[in-house]
């Protein structure tokens, strides 16, 4: 049995994509679930609003910790690559690239994705980041687009394409229709404010339409919101704020919805839209990287033609049975098989 010590930077919460990514792979390496490798040990640290100590930490601390540790393991796994400043000069590293967007920003379509003029501090960072991956044994990358950026960006470093993986059986138990559903046809839409998401495009797409959106999800401010609220008030939106929900909540509704509109121009993966699938619900998704990898062909629409949209969402039918046999490649079995097979090409 070969021993994994999966590290990352601060802590984050399990809420969140990164901290919930991280607190995945911790879960079932402690399950036995890939096999032939079990966890060894665990790295992290709990984030100070102290900058000195911050910059400590992340720049020579926790790197010094991880190479340490390192020497006590088969594999070292940085379970994202913002933490990617840890990788040690020597030993077996494999880091999990979700995306490369404040790595390598871009504008699409005038909107910023990624961290257009970062500080002379964060541009030091980020340098160290890019350092870390071009030093790698392994970049395993979480969407096929990644996988095809981190050859160009780093030649030479073997990558391993391994998708989110869910629990399908956890998106199957019987709910409840959420009592804030209304009459007719309810869309649901998942994330925050961030302009890469376009809330604002949804609301655009269903106004003036006989049509319920509910955004789930924290809101990335007051202000944010109140924004969005206030534009689709004038539009003719009917838009019902949610906010967050828990996991059992947020399936509720994904299985009640007659859909769910993810209309974002970058993603790393994109889970909602699986989530969706695994539901038994259609995911109308925006064509573009990396989100546009997971749908049935015909639920990938222009990102920027709004009666496209509106075609497709007076056109829902039942396709439960279709979604969630196209969820079922993203399995948990499948992404465990996946892992065994990238970690075992490291020997």
């Amino acid at each position: 049995m070969r021993k994994v010590t999966l590290a990352r930077g601060g802590a984050l919460s399990p809420y969140s994509g990164l901290g919930g990514a991280h607190t995945s792979l911790v879960q079932r390496l402690k399950s036995g679930l890939i096999d032939g490798y079990e966890l060894a040990s665990e790295y992290e640290y709990n984030v100070t609003k102290n900058p000195f100590s911050r910059v400590w930490k992340r720049w020579f601390r926790g790197p010094s910790n991880v190479a340490k540790l390192s020497k006590q393991c088969d594999v070292l796994h940085i379970t994202d690559q913002e933490q990617a400043g840890l990788v040690p000069k020597a030993g077996t590293s494999v880091v999990t690239v979700h995306d490369l967007f404040h790595l390598f920003p871009y504008v699409r379509d005038g909107i910023e994705v990624g961290e257009q003029h970062p500080s002379f501090i964060r541009k030091k960072d980020l340098k160290k980041v890019k350092q870390g991956l071009a030093k790698a044994s392994l970049l395993i990358c979480i969407s096929k687009e990644t996988q095809k950026q981190c050859e160009v960006r780093f030649p030479g470093i073997p990558t391993a394409w391994i998708p989110h993986g869910i629990d399908l059986n956890q998106y199957n138990i019987k709910t409840e229709r959420p009592s804030w559903f209304k009459e007719g046809v309810n869309l649901v839409i998942i994330g925050s404010e961030e302009p890469r998401k376009r809330v604002e495009f949804a609301v655009e797409v269903c106004s003036g339409m006989d049509v319920t959106l509910h955004k789930i999800g924290a809101e990335s401010s007051e202000a944010s919101k109140q924004k969005i609220m206030a534009t689709a008030a004038t539009s003719g939106c009917n838009l019902n704020w949610v906010g967050r929900l828990e996991q059992n909540e947020m399936i509720a509704a994904l299985q009640h919805a007659n859909a769910l509109l993810f209309p974002s121009i970058a993603e790393g993966f994109g889970l909602p839209p699986l989530e969706a699938y695994a539901s038994g619900t259609v995911a109308l998704v925006a064509d573009a990287p990396a989100h546009n990898e997971i749908p049935l062909q015909h639920h990938i629409l222009p990102a920027d033609d709004a009666d496209a949209w509106r075609t497709a969402i007076s056109q829902l039918t039942d396709e439960s049975t279709a979604v969630k046999e196209r969820a079922a490649v993203y399995s948990i079995e499948n992404w465990a098989k996946r892992h065994q097979e990238a970690y075992d090409s490291l020997f």
